[in-house]
């Protein structure tokens, strides 16, 4: 009769105790689920030194759309004009375009403009903590940005004020499809990032459920080590490829971290 080491059949029935738990946990939810459901996922959760709170856990079936968009920028020498002043001499030197020392960089598809000293607008003046996402959003319609659709946020720095757009879809957040500006009251200090606008919406689907999501984030070998605390679940979408326009969206619920770190789920 062959024997084996201790480690192994320890091993052995660790595999087959963790596989029987996953198995017979509910890897989806419906409409109708109930408060205990949510709980034992929590629980579930919890054994596997996840730490999520039931409230941010939503039951609801989600739909999303197989949306299409398309980079804001055709024409690098146009845009960098209008950004620059068009009617100012601007020269080129590889991806940096520069008038009377100010300049926009382009860096693959994210652009940034960098003025020598800050650009004294109307849109500035007055700027608070209180009105700034107002002053932003205006700031982005005198260079021409299409924010219609965008959710901004602001937070100030000791009076340096940081205006964070980010483009949706149907109120539902693009990740990565951002821009920020930098504002004082001495006027623009400058703005980066990249913009890409609504092609098309296409056709809807559900999407993955919050549990299924949450399962699958439990069971990624991307995720940190030791106990983790979740404190956001967040559904929107990611651009899949910054090269092709128009391109297309990645369904995506967004897991964020007590420490601020985020992880993408598709959904």
């Amino acid at each position: 009769m062959k024997r084996f080491p201790i480690k192994v059949i320890l091993l052995s029935l660790f595999i087959v105790i963790n596989l029987t738990v996953i198995c017979t946990f509910p890897t989806s939810m419906s409409d109708n689920d109930s408060e205990e459901v949510v709980n034992n996922l929590v629980t579930f959760l919890n054994k596997n030194d996840i730490t999520v709170s039931p409230t941010i856990i939503d039951k609801e079936t989600k739909k999303v759309s197989s949306a299409t968009l398309q980079n804001f920028i055709e024409d690098r020498d146009a845009f960098a004009k209008n950004i620059l002043g068009a009617k100012k001499e601007v020269t080129k030197n590889g991806e940096t375009y520069t008038a009377n020392e100010n300049q926009v960089i382009f860096d693959g598809n994210k652009f940034s403009f960098v003025p020598k000293t800050p650009v004294t607008l109307s849109e500035t003046h007055g700027i608070d903590a209180v009105n700034a996402s107002k002053k932003g959003k205006k700031i982005a319609a005198y260079y021409g940005f299409d924010s219609q659709n965008a959710l901004i946020v602001s937070s100030d720095d000791n009076g340096k004020y940081h205006i964070f757009m980010t483009y949706t879809i149907e109120n539902l957040p693009v990740f990565n499809d951002y821009m920020t500006f930098d504002i004082t009251s001495d006027g623009l200090i400058g703005f980066s990032g990249v913009w890409f606008t609504q092609n098309s919406l296409g056709e809807y689907r559900n999407t993955k459920s919050v549990a299924d999501a949450l399962l699958e984030f439990s069971a990624s070998k991307d995720k940190p080590n030791g106990k983790i605390e979740i404190s956001d679940i967040t559904l929107g979408y990611n651009i899949v490829d910054f090269d092709t326009s128009p391109t297309e969206l990645q369904p995506v619920w967004r897991i964020t971290l007590k420490d601020g770190s985020k992880y993408y789920i598709n959904a």
